[in-house]
């Protein structure tokens, strides 16, 4: 039987980025992945598949609840009393417990017909607001922002004085209807315009909207409501792309929660342009987005680490080996970790984990110098039991979904087992059974 070196491994495909961070994160799901449990195993990973898509929903509905907020009192500054809009409370996360998924669906799903309701109100209150304003204005009525009939405001006027219809008593036949319909539509198209779609944009459709309440004639205000339709179009579609980009930004947020700033990626920058895009503060440029993707491979090849490396530690620890607490953050360029037993006083495994190269090391090594042909027999049993041992480690990792394949080996005895020195490591890490898991 040949000793293991070197040997390459390589993570089951299926895996989703969410999948991977929560089984980096929660031992139940690796717990399932060394029982020989497929049916556990996936169903475990569907599970924090749902919460992480019920959490990123959570999160992406408060955002659109901050934006609704901040546009209700931003709209309440300029009409009101006018505006009644109550707005839902957003949900904590992480301040009432920990909700189930369940849960969290739910919240996502009520809070999505309790915020289009939100929407639309406001979006109708402060239509009739801004008419009747406008509509006000033009009839010599602004104290009392008493709505005018739109057969009052597009009546005829005199050049000399046009805040007085000329024949507002006898209107001509049908230009009383037609200038009611105007009058209509205008707050209809007001009514679709977005809250959230920004000052300079509502200014916009404002100019226009009172160009029809300054109208003249029919003829005018019928081309200036279709200006306004327009406006409020571009208005509209301005702030969905802003809506867009916000939950392209909330995603990203997500991704790159628990990652942390390294030499190759400045993540503590990115995270707060990421946020400012998420309030509306900027775009999500081309710029902006490379260098969140790029964060975000690096969060994705970080949590690959973690996984594998934690179901390397969970599968030795249940094969009796005793692991350092540094081994969660051991990379090649951190040196070999020091494996131990129990029963191995002279002896341990030296095992680095190469994730540029997709790489485990390992090697049986001397803790205290041998002196003799004894020690020499007893180097070469324990390679062979780690041998077994590496076997075993091997068949329980592809159930875990990491497939592995030996480049190098080296039959037990044929070269000398080295002494090395014995590291100052912090304490052993503890058997499954009793040590408390994260759930």
């Amino acid at each position: 039987m040949s000793g293991p070196k070197c040997t390459t491994y390589q993570l089951d495909q299926s895996f989703t980025a969410a999948e991977l961070r929560a089984a980096a994160r929660d031992a139940a799901v690796r717990e399932a992945t060394r029982r020989r449990q497929e049916a556990a195993r996936e169903a475990a990973l569907l599970a924090a598949a749902a919460r992480d898509a019920a959490v990123r929903g959570v999160k992406t509905r408060n955002a659109r609840i901050a934006a609704l907020s901040l546009a209700r009192e931003d709209l309440g500054k300029q009409y009101g009393a006018a505006l009644s809009v109550r707005v839902p409370e957003p949900l904590l996360l992480g301040t009432l417990g920990t909700p189930s998924t369940s849960e969290l669906e739910s919240w996502c799903a009520e809070t999505d017909g309790t915020l289009a309701t939100a929407e639309r109100e406001l979006r109708e209150q402060t239509a009739r607001a801004l008419a009747t304003e406008l509509f006000a204005d033009m009839s010599g009525h602004t104290a009392g922002r008493r709505p005018v009939d739109a057969a009052e405001l597009f009546a005829d006027r005199s050049e000399a004085s046009p805040a007085e219809p000329s024949d507002a008593g006898v209107p001509r036949d049908g230009d009383e209807a037609a200038r009611e319909d105007v009058g209509r539509a205008l707050t209809r198209v007001l009514s679709r315009l977005l809250p959230d779609c920004g000052e300079d944009r509502r200014a916009d459709a404002r100019a226009a909207a009172s160009r029809v309440a300054g109208a003249a004639t029919l003829d005018e205000a019928r081309t200036w409501l279709t200006e306004t339709r327009l406006r409020v179009q571009r208005a509209n579609a301005a702030a969905e792309a802003a809506r867009h980009e916000a939950g392209e930004a909330i995603e990203l947020l997500h991704d790159l929660e628990d990652f942390e700033s390294t030499g190759e990626t400045d993540v503590d920058s990115v995270r707060a342009l990421l946020t400012e895009v998420v309030s509306g503060h900027r775009t999500l440029d081309e710029s902006l987005r490379r260098r969140a993707a790029d964060c975000r491979a690096a969060a994705q090849a970080e949590a690959e680490q973690r996984y594998v490396v934690n179901t390397v530690t969970d599968a030795l620890v249940d094969l009796g080996y005793h692991v350092g607490e540094g081994f969660e953050t051991l990379t090649v360029a951190d040196g070999a970790l020091r494996l131990s037993r129990s029963e191995w006083p002279e002896h341990a495994v030296n095992l680095a984990i190469d994730r540029q190269g997709g790489q485990m090391r390992t090697a049986v090594v001397r803790t205290a110098a041998g002196r003799g042909d004894d020690d020499a027999h007893l180097d070469v049993e324990r390679e062979e039991q780690w041998c077994r041992d590496f076997h075993e480690l091997r068949d329980r990792l592809a159930r875990a979904g990491l497939r592995t394949d030996v480049q190098v080996a080296v039959p037990p005895g044929q070269v000398p087992v080295p002494l090395v020195v014995a590291p100052t490591a912090p304490g052993p890490r503890a058997r499954p059974g009793h040590r408390e898991r994260e759930r």
